[in-house]
Parts: structure tokens; C-alpha cells; sequence
């Protein structure tokens, strides 16, 4: 999964899209609004005029709609309305869906059998499966109690004792959202605990004793751990020095202190419960002759997992629909080809001891030659303004981790002038108003380097990794909250077992809502790929490349072209009307993969789900209504 335009923006970006609000997410919500109240209508129109006709039909729709606005919304009570959620609780608590948290807890003691304990990054792999194991087993508690109440209680009749009072529709629908969400909140919380002391548990360990330690001739000190959960680490202290660290293997570093000349204290696991914080810049590709281009050069198709390798940040979170993925974009070396980067507010409040920079970089060989010794690269500072520009900073690719960097503050360069002198990243290298670029390059000839635009990003800070872990749960709370509003709303006129397929349905779609967004994008290529359905079936049937020109011409071209446009928008169209619950879910990948939630995202996450729960209780209210239980 790749990151898209739109996982750049700001809260206010995504909500308004200064210059192209008809893309906004505000108009979208707002037209999806106004389709479904008036869908609702005539929907409601009908069935009223089936049972008293076409004229009093008519006016029986319009009661409903004033007794909305003029008796049921202002006569709304809140005390009623937590009665009957309090209700909705106990009555969820006797369907003894607290077993769920049970099942949680056995997931969590038989964990040890299926995690796999040579994992590079440990770290990750727990944090995904608590995360993941609390998000699906939440969502189907949330699915099975919203979709089951309402229809049990209407068929067991003893939703009567509670309509002959007076109790209004909307207290009813708004009663049995907030008892349930307060069942999932209750579930919620304990998971989020356990989970994150599992995780702690489950990567701490300590390094006991030192061994094959050696001093140099200067007084530097070099050894290894012993061997504990199958890695060890190596370890320099320099000379003069009392306090070391450890390589960074499985995801993790330790510090070590020198006690005496043969004793050294190993202290806990560090790094390896991190919320970074990025800043990332504008790209810009540069061909092999030097010339820009808007892309880098494409080596085929490639199956990736994202800006950020192995380590699986995958994507930010958003909810409005973008254009097509970002792909990587390769530089080719040991050519002028380059891919640059252009950073804002580079400061020296925000990075006072150099400048810190987290490459995510994809190697792309041509020819295989000597793999162990990798692909070599480099990192360029340079003054957007004046051109003045550092020395190459050279570095081999790991492309299967975050590779930290820290770039000095002072390096030798060239100045504006052609100068070659010792050049200051503030004074030389950063234009007046905090501008600053950074050029990768590949230096193997022949050999290509992979970018996105999150592929070199600025670190000024981190985040708490508990106050992110909460906001991945928080994210799942939004979730859970969809998912009951919609059960409810489908609970009021449905039984059962049919809402909760119907609820089911509607959450497979939004999971789906990005390949049916990719596909129609696949279809509207201007490079003919096989087309939609039927034509892909005609193409099967007939034994056609999907690159060649369709051997149908006339009416029949004419009917399949227009048939798969009709399917591919329709299914559009039910995509970007479901909730986008794969970027919601992939919220878990960032706290995996050390990254800060921001706080546009959850606020986007916050926005969508409050507008599909006050979509799901207009459209609940007014089904209820329609039912006349009270009759």
C-alpha cells in the first residue's frame, strides 16, 4: 500500500480543499446527506402510499417530517435518553458479551505459539497483532449486539413496556447508540491495557555479561553481548568514554556502561517503542542528463509495501478519496539523475545538534554483482537561493529499516561564490526563510534507488509511544462507533440475523473502497489494460491480451464500453459512499512502525465517523417512525 496526495494534507485541506472544493470532504458528506434524506423521502413516500394511498401517503411523510423538526428533536429529553442506554447496557452485558474480552485474554496467554520469535522487529510484529486482534474482535462484538437488540425486542414484544410511555423515536435510536458504544468503550478499555503491558513484557529482556571485550592501543573499547532471544549486539565505547551503545539489531539498541576495566552494566531495550515525528518535503525528480522531470524513472511493475520498507508505514490516514497511489520513482546512478527534496522551517530551535533525517530508500539492481556489499548512495544539503551545496555524504541502502541519520552542522562545501570553504547549514546552507534542499543521488552506475515523496523525511521530535498507542485505540473506538450506528439503523427494520449481514456487507465494502477506487482509475488510463468487467470477460472468452486493441467494433463495442462504465461508477460511487475503513484500520501501522498518529488524522477519523452516525440516526429515526410501533 502506497501513501497518496491526499495523506499530506491538513485537517483543513481534506475538510474545505481551498481551490477545488468540489473534491472537499465537506461537499461529499453534504451531498451524501442530501441523497439519502432524499432517497429516504421517496422510499418513505412509497410505502405510505401503498398503505393509504398516493395523496395521504403524501401527507403522512410530511407529518413525519415535521414532527422531526417541531415535537420529537426539541422535545428530546437526555434523561430519558441515558435510561434507555443505561438499559441497553445491562442489556448487553446479560448476552455475556463480556466473554469477548475472555477470548482477548487467551489470544494473548497462546500468543507466544504463532508469533514468530526470529522476527527482525519484534517490536512491530506484537504491536500489530494486540492492535489487530482488539480491532476485529470489537467490531464483531459491535456488529453482534447493535444488529440483535432492537429486533429481538420487537419480536419478544417487550419493546412495548417501553413506547407506551412517553418515549420519543430519536430517544430510542440515540438510547440504544450510546448503551452499546458504552459496552464497546467498556470492552475497550481493559484490552488497551493489557495490550500494552504485553507488548512491554513481551520486549523486555536484558543482556547479563560482556564478552570478547578489547581495548585498542587508543583506549577504545569494543565487545559483544551475550547471546539472549536469539540475537546478540556489538558495542564501541570511545576512548575518554564511560558510556557506549549497541548496534541496532531486531529493532532495538542497548546502552552499555563501564564499570571498571572488566566490568560493564548492559541496561534495557531502547528505540524500540518510539513515535517519530516527520516532516516531509516537496520531491522533484531530475533524469539522467540532469533535466527535471515530474517523475522518476519507472522500472516495471513492482509489488511494494509502501514509502517505508520493511519497517511498514504504509500510509497516512484520510478519509476523502484521492487520485491514484504515489508509486517510487527510481533514480538511476552513476548519472546527473537525482531526486530532491525541499524542506520549510528548517531551524535551529528545531534541530539544534544537526540535522536529523530518516531515509526509507528501495534498491533496484540491474545486475546482481557483489549483493553483500549493497548499493551505495548519497545525501547533498544544498541552498535552494544561493546554490551553495555540501559535500556528498555517502551511505550504503538498508531497505529493510528506518535508516537514522544525523547530518552535521558544519561540513566543507561550495559556497554561492564557487568557493570550496567549511560551510554552516544555517548560515550557508538554509535560505532566509528556513528553506533548505536535500539531494539523494545513487552512486552505483547501472543500479536505481527508490523514493516517495515520504521516503526522506526531516525528524525534529518524537511523541510519547503511550500517548500514540492510545491514539490507535482511539481510532478503533471510531470504528466501533460506525459500526454500531449502522447496525441500529439497519436493526430498525430488519430481523436480526439479516441486519447483522447487511451491517457485515457494508463493512466489507468499506474495506474493499479503495480497490474499487484503484479499478476505476486501472479502467480510466489513457493505456488500454484489459477495461472493465465484461470486457475483460470478452477479452477471456475470446483469448486477447488485455494490452491490444478489444476485437469488437460497432454497436457491440459501444455497449460493452458504456456497460463497464456503468459497474465501474456505480461501484465508485458505493465505495466513496461506505466508510474508507482501511485507512481507519491502518492507523495500527503507524504506532507498529514508530510513527506519530498527528492529530489531523484521528480529527479526520473524529468528523467521518460523526457524520455517518448522524446519517445512521436520521435514516433510523425516521424507519422507526414509519414502523408506528406505538400504534
Amino acid at each position: 500500500m502506497s501513501l497518496q496526495p491526499d495523506d499530506f494534507w491538513t485537517f483543513s485541506e481534506w475538510l474545505l480543499r481551498p481551490g477545488a472544493f468540489l473534491e472537499s470532504a465537506l461537499l461529499k458528506g453534504c451531498v451524501l446527506v442530501v441523497l439519502a434524506i432524499v432517497l429516504g423521502l421517496l422510499v418513505g413516500y412509497v410505502i405510505s402510499a401503498a398503505r393509504y394511498g398516493p395523496g395521504e401517503g403524501f401527507y403522512a411523510v410530511a407529518r413525519a417530517v415535521r414532527d422531526f423538526f417541531t415535537t420529537d428533536m426539541p422535545g428530546t429529553s437526555p434523561r430519558r435518553i441515558f435510561a434507555l442506554a443505561r438499559l441497553a447496557f445491562k442489556e448487553a452485558i446479560r448476552r455475556r458479551v463480556l466473554f469477548v474480552f475472555g477470548l482477548f485474554v487467551v489470544l494473548l496467554l497462546l500468543a507466544g505459539w504463532f508469533l514468530n520469535p526470529d522476527s527482525d522487529d519484534p517490536a512491530r510484529l506484537y504491536i500489530s497483532f494486540v492492535l489487530t486482534a482488539t480491532n476485529y474482535l470489537v467490531l464483531a462484538l459491535a456488529l453482534f449486539i447493535s444488529a440483535f437488540s432492537l429486533p429481538q425486542d420487537i419480536q419478544s414484544r417487550t419493546i412495548y413496556t417501553i413506547v407506551t410511555k412517553p418515549v420519543r423515536p430519536s430517544e430510542i435510536v440515540l438510547g440504544r447508540m450510546l448503551g452499546f458504544i458504552g459496552v464497546g468503550t467498556l470492552m475497550l478499555v481493559p484490552m488497551g491495557l493489557l495490550s500494552y503491558l504485553f507488548v512491554r513484557r513481551g520486549l523486555d529482556h536484558s543482556h547479563v555479561e560482556v564478552v570478547d571485550a578489547t581495548r585498542d592501543e587508543d583506549g577504545t573499547v569494543t565487545g559483544k553481548t551475550d547471546y539472549v532471544r536469539k540475537h546478540e549486539h556489538s558495542f564501541t565505547i570511545e576512548a575518554g568514554e564511560t558510556v557506549g551503545l549497541t548496534d541496532f539489531v531486531r529493532g532495538h539498541r542497548h546502552v552499555v556502561r563501564q564499570i571498571d576495566d572488566q566490568t560493564f552494566e548492559i541496561g534495557p531495550p531502547t528505540q524500540h517503542l518510539r513515535a517519530r515525528i516527520p516532516v516531509y518535503g516537496e520531491i522533484q525528480f531530475y533524469d539522467r542528463a540532469g533535466a527535471p522531470k515530474d517523475a522518476g524513472i519507472d522500472v516495471g511493475a513492482e509489488k511494494t509495501d509502501g514509502g517505508y520498507g520493511s519497517a511498514g508505514i504504509s500510509r497516512l490516514i484520510g478519509i476523502a478519496r484521492g487520485p491514484r497511489k504515489l508509486e517510487h520513482g527510481y533514480v538511476e546512478g552513476g548519472t546527473l539523475g537525482m531526486a530532491e527534496f525541499t524542506f520549510d522551517n528548517v531551524v535551529e530551535s528545531l534541530y539544534p545538534d544537526g540535522i536529523p533525517v530518516d531515509l526509507s530508500i528501495r534498491a533496484y539492481r540491474s545486475y546482481k554483482g557483489d549483493i553483500e556489499s549493497g548499493i551505495r548512495g548519497s545525501l547533498t544539503m544544498k541552498n535552494p537561493d544561493t546554490g551553495a551545496e555540501s559535500n556528498p555524504i555517502p551511505f550504503v541502502v538498508d531497505e529493510y529499516q528506518v535508516d537514522e541519520r544525523t547530518l552535521p552542522l558544519q561540513i566543507e562545501g561550495t559556497d554561492g561564490e564557487g568557493a570550496t570553504r567549511e560551510l554552516s547549514v544555517y548560515d550557508d546552507l538554509v535560505t532566509e526563510d528556513g528553506r533548505m534542499q536535500i539531494m539523494l543521488r545513487c552512486l552505483d552506475r547501472s543500479q536505481y534507488l527508490g523514493v516517495t515523496k515520504s521516503g526522506v523525511y526531516l525528524r525534529p521530535a518524537e511523541s510519547s509511544f503511550e500517548w500514540n498507542f492510545t491514539k490507535a485505540y482511539i481510532s478503533i473506538w471510531f470504528q466501533m462507533t460506525m459500526i454500531i450506528a449502522f447496525g441500529v439503523m439497519f436493526s430498525t427494520f430488519l430481523s436480526g440475523p439479516v441486519a447483522m449481514v447487511i451491517t457485515a456487507v457494508c463493512v466489507l465494502m468499506g474495506f474493499s473502497a479503495e480497490a474499487i477506487y484503484d479499478t476505476r482509475h486501472f479502467i480510466d488510463s489513457p493505456i488500454e489494460r484489459g477495461g472493465g468487467p465484461i470486457e475483460s470477460l470478452v477479452r477471456l472468452v475470446k483469448q486477447d491480451a488485455m494490452t491490444t486493441q478489444l476485437d469488437v467494433e460497432g454497436v457491440a463495442n459501444t455497449l460493452i464500453k458504456s456497460a463497464d462504465a456503468g459497474i465501474v461508477y456505480t461501484l465508485d460511487a458505493v465505495a466513496t459512499a461506505v466508510p474508507n475503513l482501511p485507512r481507519m484500520v491502518s492507523t495500527a501501522e503507524y504506532a507498529a512502525s514508530g510513527v506519530n498518529i498527528f492529530g489531523a488524522v484521528l480529527a479526520r477519523h473524529g468528523v467521518a465517523t460523526l457524520g455517518y452516525c448522524l446519517l445512521a440516526f436520521l435514516i433510523s429515526y425516521f424507519l422507526l417512525k414509519s414502523r408506528e410501533i406505538a400504534a
